[in-house]
């Protein structure tokens, strides 16, 4: 669950919540002998509910920064944290239990004619405690759900890994295949193809090194940008031969920018998508353009852009393909954390993949 879906659900249990306390008050103090009438002690419960309820307003902007904090960092509570929080707690909670008994004070102030301050003075520490208390226990509510519910995004969290460790086990059995006996089939079907077949015997060793790439990268968590560049050039020719003219490529890579490492095999689920949904939303002729440059700050600009549009189905759908973007994202992450981000927009007419990564 988002932090943006705990704070709607914390809203609810915010209204639901100063609504019964409303309810409380009310049935309480009219089960008591007073002069006042019932408008005047509905008006009193009213003030005072919403006095409670803007005051707890205000400790909710001052909790958030704590809970949330711990939520999107995923930090675990240590004793020095949880001692911190508690104190803020207490502290919080007396001073607001004071402040909502001086606002009440003026509002009976103002509304009673014979109301006697100096006397009534004498009551306002157990008021003030009182109200102290409620808000104590509201703040004891706020963090034991907000705390909760970053278990359960934990958890949720959990299942999420557990379930992409096992679609990339799956994919790994499916790309263990004994590197030599390919490539040594593969050199059999290309000795055996006629000598005036250029074409087949070109795309057959472009197949071999585009799998000799995607088999080594298994080993290797990173490489160059230029290997990864060719690895696309064997790919990106292998589709040219499928689609012909329908296909149109340019790949563009800064020289400075050649020797820089980045996950293996990064680049091609990005390629793939593009190829994929470019030809279901764009024109009859497919351009697909990869670039990679360097900023003046020294970022690396990574850009796979291919004619088209985004739409719902490519949002929405579960494919081999959309699970490759989720994939890439997901590495960037573990493999460049705080130093890496990727966005996918459409921009002039392209769809662009675009990943930065700081050096």
């Amino acid at each position: 669950m988002s932090v943006g879906k705990l704070t709607n659900s914390l809203w609810k249990l915010q209204l639901i919540g100063w609504s019964m306390y409303f309810v409380l008050m009310l049935l309480t103090f009219l089960t008591r002998d007073t002069d006042e009438t019932f408008a005047y002690i509905l008006a009193v419960k009213s003030f005072r509910t919403a006095t409670g309820f803007s005051l707890s307003c205000a400790l909710w902007l001052i909790y958030r920064n704590i809970a949330t904090h711990n939520i999107v960092e995923r930090k675990n509570l240590n004793r020095d944290s949880m001692g911190k929080t508690i104190i803020i707690i207490l502290v919080l909670s007396i001073l607001f239990g004071i402040l909502w008994t001086l606002i009440e004070t003026i509002f009976f102030w103002a509304t009673l004619p014979n109301f006697d301050i100096a006397h009534s003075l004498q009551y306002k520490p157990r008021v003030a405690l009182s109200y102290g208390v409620t808000l104590l226990a509201w703040s004891a509510i706020y963090f034991g759900i907000a705390y909760w519910k970053q278990v359960q995004i934990e958890h949720q969290d959990a299942l999420n890994a557990a379930l992409l460790a096992e679609t990339a086990q799956l994919d790994l059995l499916r790309y263990q295949l004994n590197p030599h006996f390919l490539f040594n089939a593969l050199n059999s079907i290309r000795a055996s193809v006629s000598p005036n077949n250029t074409a087949a015997k070109e795309m057959i060793t472009q197949l071999s090194e585009f799998l000799r790439h995607s088999l080594m990268s298994n080993n290797n968590k990173e490489s160059t940008l230029s290997e990864e560049f060719e690895s696309l050039e064997n790919y990106l020719a292998i589709e040219k031969v499928r689609f012909e003219e329908a296909l149109e490529v340019e790949l563009n890579i800064a020289e400075k920018a050649k020797t820089i490492l980045i996950p293996s095999f990064l680049l091609n689920p990005l390629v793939e998508n593009a190829i994929k949904h470019g030809f279901l939303t764009g024109p009859e002729v497919l351009k697909v353009h990869v670039s990679a440059r360097l900023e003046i700050d020294g970022t690396l600009i990574i850009e796979v852009k291919n004619t088209g549009h985004l739409n719902s189905a490519e949002q929405n759908t579960r494919d081999r393909t959309k699970i490759g973007l989720y994939n890439v994202q997901e590495r960037l992450k573990k493999q460049l954390p705080d130093k890496s981000s990727f966005r996918l927009f459409e921009e002039n007419g392209f769809v662009v993949a675009s990943i930065k990564i700081a050096q």
